[in-house]
């Protein structure tokens, strides 16, 4: 075993010689010339790593046609649609619709108004009586109506108006107030006329277009019958005077007024004065009852009434120093009253009654009739003034009629069949409107005298 490893060990040796790879040329040739360089490094790697046109066409046709054309169409015609229509109306300045005024006398002041006490204002002149000072922001303005007879309007811009006292109202101009906030009238308005002074916006005695008609005489200097005037007209008609039937002398009264049309009145106006009596003698002249005025109450909020707003006409009168010749005069008529707001509230009155005719004189006595009676009474019918009598029944004077109110037109005046002086007619009821914003309550709130026209706006 000895002998024999070293000659295995000598054999592996000289088989196992190694010679270096390319040492002769001829492995340096094909081996890693022809083989290695051209196959491996050259004809393989350089072609694969090469190429790299695979992620351009990707990304570029990839990115530009899906993201234009979805951001753009989206963003486009959505945000622009909605923006444009909402933002541009809201914007725009709000018109406000108020009743019988133009466009530019509507808008609102700024300054809140309150009334406390009593305060007459004068619808011509603008002047408050004591003198009121308007706060910053709240105007006073007066102008024409638009409509052919309107008459002019005294129109009080505000923010909040209130009264808890007593606003009276005189002038040829009716009164208008514009709020943008509440109205709240816990005291009186009032534009009732007093006897033969009209209220703000009515009609003095014999005029106004539904005015009562004057009495008459049929017998001249020496006739012992003299008639009645008729009352003035507004919602409702007047009364006729009162006549003689029989006698010597039969002579009709003076007619009462026509009224008004019915639906929503177009102008903002009062009531139409009575017509007077005839009389046959010099002295303090008998005159007709003149005619409640006219208001409106506008507010983009709310009104509440829990006072009085009051349009009533005046009574009819009679002369002095007549020696029992004078016949009564007609009542005047129930001005306007109207109110426009969303909100209508409160149990006080709205009241435009007719005023009561007064009673004839006694024949020959000198005994006169009484003067006929305003309406200045919430809701209550005025009785006509009595005739003059006490001396002898056959020439009894006979009684004023009376005036209108509520559904109770109003009466003529008393009729006689003798010779004598008859009574005047009563003026018929105004007129009342309620105006709501889009729908009408199934109750109003508010008491009126005559029913309302109630409409929407």
């Amino acid at each position: 075993m000895h002998r024999i490893l070293p000659a295995f060990a000598c054999c592996a040796l000289v088989a196992c010689g190694f010679a270096p790879r390319g040492a002769d040329g001829t492995d340096a040739s094909v081996g890693d010339g022809a083989q290695d360089a051209p196959v491996v490094d050259g004809a393989i790697d350089a072609p694969i790593d090469a190429p790299g046109p695979i992620d351009a066409p990707t990304d570029a046709p990839g990115d530009a046609p899906t993201d234009a054309p979805i951001d753009a169409p989206t963003d486009a015609p959505i945000d622009a649609p909605t923006d444009a229509p909402i933002d541009a109306p809201i914007d725009a300045a709000p018109v406000i619709d108020v009743a019988y005024l133009e466009p530019a006398d509507s808008l609102p002041g700024a300054g809140n108004v309150t009334i406390g006490g009593a305060v007459t204002l004068n619808t011509d002149t603008l002047a408050f009586t004591p003198p009121l000072s308007l706060p910053a922001g709240a105007t006073l303005t007066r102008v024409a109506q638009t409509v052919a007879s309107g008459r002019p309007v005294a129109i009080l811009h505000v923010q909040n108006f209130t009264v808890t006292g007593t606003l009276s109202l005189r002038g040829t101009a009716a009164f208008a107030v514009v709020a943008s906030g509440p109205i709240d009238v816990t005291g009186t308005i009032t534009a009732a006329a007093e006897v033969a002074t009209p209220g703000g916006g009515g009609f003095a005695p014999g005029a106004g277009p539904s005015a009562g008609s004057n009495g008459s005489n049929n017998g001249g200097a020496n006739s012992s019958t003299d008639t009645g005037g008729g009352g003035g007209a507004n919602g409702g008609a007047g009364g006729r005077g009162g006549s003689t039937t029989g006698g010597s002398e039969p002579t009709a009264g003076g007619a009462g007024g026509t009224p008004v049309g019915p639906g929503t009145p177009t102008e903002l106006r009062g009531g139409s004065g009575g017509g007077r009596g005839a009389r046959l003698c010099t002295g303090t002249v008998n005159r007709g009852g003149a005619g409640g005025g006219a208001i409106l109450l506008y507010s983009s909020s709310s009104i509440a009434v829990t006072g009085a707003v009051l349009a009533g006409g005046g009574a009819g009168t009679n002369g002095t120093t007549c020696g029992g010749s004078n016949a009564g005069s007609g009542g005047g008529a129930g001005g306007m009253i109207d109110l426009q707001a969303p909100s209508i509230t409160g149990s006080g009155w709205l009241s435009a009654n007719g005023g009561s005719g007064s009673g004839g004189d006694e024949v020959g006595s000198g005994n006169r009739g009484s003067n006929g009676r305003n309406a200045t009474a919430m809701g209550a019918i005025v009785t006509g003034g009595a005739g003059g009598s006490g001396v002898d029944a056959q020439t009894d004077g006979t009684s004023g009629g009376d005036g209108g109110a509520g559904a109770i037109a109003a009466t003529d005046g008393g009729d006689l069949d003798v010779n004598t002086n008859t009574g005047g007619g009563g003026g018929g009821f105004g007129v009342i409107v309620l105006r709501y914003a889009t729908t009408l309550p199934t109750v109003d709130a508010v008491q009126t005298s005559p029913a309302p026209r109630r409409t929407t706006y």
